[in-house]
Parts: C-alpha cells; sequence; structure tokens
C-alpha cells in the first residue's frame, strides 16, 4: 500500500508540474517574440513608428501614411523617394499597367465622353508599390505602401497594415 501511495504522489506531482511547465514555456516564448519585434523596430525607426500609430490590420491606415509623408513628403521628387525606401527594408516594384487595361479603360471614358488625363496616375510607370514583413507577438505583420507620381513629384501615398497570425 505504501508504494502505491508513494506512486500515486509521483503521477500527481508530474501531472501538476505540466501545466506549470508549459506557462513558463509559453512566458518565455512571448518574452523572446517581444524582444524580436522590439528589436527590429528598432533598427526601423520609421516601420516603428507606423506600427505604434496603427495597432490593428487596415487597408487605409492615415495615422501610418502621415509618418510616412513625415520622412518623404508629398511632391518629393521619384527618384529621392525611392532612394529613402529601401533603409527601412521594403522591396519595392514599379507597377506596369497591361496594354489591354489601359485600352479598355480609355474605352470607358470614350463611352463616358471624358477624357484621359495626360498625368493619368493609374499609369504604369508612374506607381511604385512597396512592402515588408515586420515581426509581431503572435505572427507577423505585413506593410503594403503604394506611392504615385505625377510630373510635380509624390502625388499620393497609401498605406495598409495586414496581421497575419500563421
Amino acid at each position: 500500500m505504501r508504494n502505491f501511495i508513494r506512486i500515486a504522489l509521483l503521477v500527481c506531482s508530474a501531472v501538476a508540474a505540466v501545466p506549470i511547465v508549459l506557462a513558463g514555456a509559453l512566458w518565455l516564448w512571448s518574452w523572446h517574440a517581444a524582444a524580436e519585434a522590439e528589436r527590429f523596430y528598432r533598427d526601423h525607426p520609421l516601420l516603428g513608428q507606423m506600427s505604434s500609430l496603427q495597432k490593428s490590420s487596415t487597408n487605409a491606415s492615415q495615422d501610418a501614411r502621415k509618418a510616412w509623408l513625415d520622412l518623404v513628403p508629398l511632391g518629393t521628387a521619384r527618384e529621392v523617394a525611392i532612394a529613402a525606401i529601401p533603409n527601412e527594408g521594403f522591396e519595392c516594384k514599379t507597377i506596369v499597367e497591361p496594354i489591354a487595361d489601359r485600352q479598355l479603360r480609355q474605352r470607358f471614358l470614350k463611352a463616358r465622353g471624358l477624357k484621359d488625363i495626360a498625368n493619368d496616375t493609374q499609369g504604369g510607370k508612374n506607381r511604385v508599390d512597396c512592402q515588408m514583413t515586420s515581426p509581431a507577438l503572435v505572427g507577423h505583420e505585413h506593410w503594403i505602401v503604394d506611392l504615385q507620381f505625377n510630373t510635380g513629384g509624390l502625388s499620393e501615398a497609401r498605406v495598409a497594415k495586414w496581421n497575419i497570425f500563421l
């Protein structure tokens, strides 16, 4: 009987220790993830500012857009604006509109009696799409910045932030 009690106490102690070990592992993992995110945002101050202003997912963050425009104001020359972007880790590409889409838009405008604008910001060479992924406590954050240029420089900037929990 004594042996049975010892085994029962040992089993109960092991079962009781499992939640404590799991809680400790979870705390350690969250501390590590938070430290990694903090280190990343310290190395990327613009993204840190944008992230602190925009906590939730959105397709149009006005606060993060304002932080972006503090670095690259409207009217900035295309070359200067694009040169400032890689410092934060964004990968950018020029958006090229397929000729079929351009022709379809031209027919749409013509059918409605509208004329095409010479500095049409929908034209491929005037748009730049920049994206990057940053760490978060759970998952990661995906940033999308779309820039539009006209002859006067940067004419519009749109910022989106998606929280990805995978």
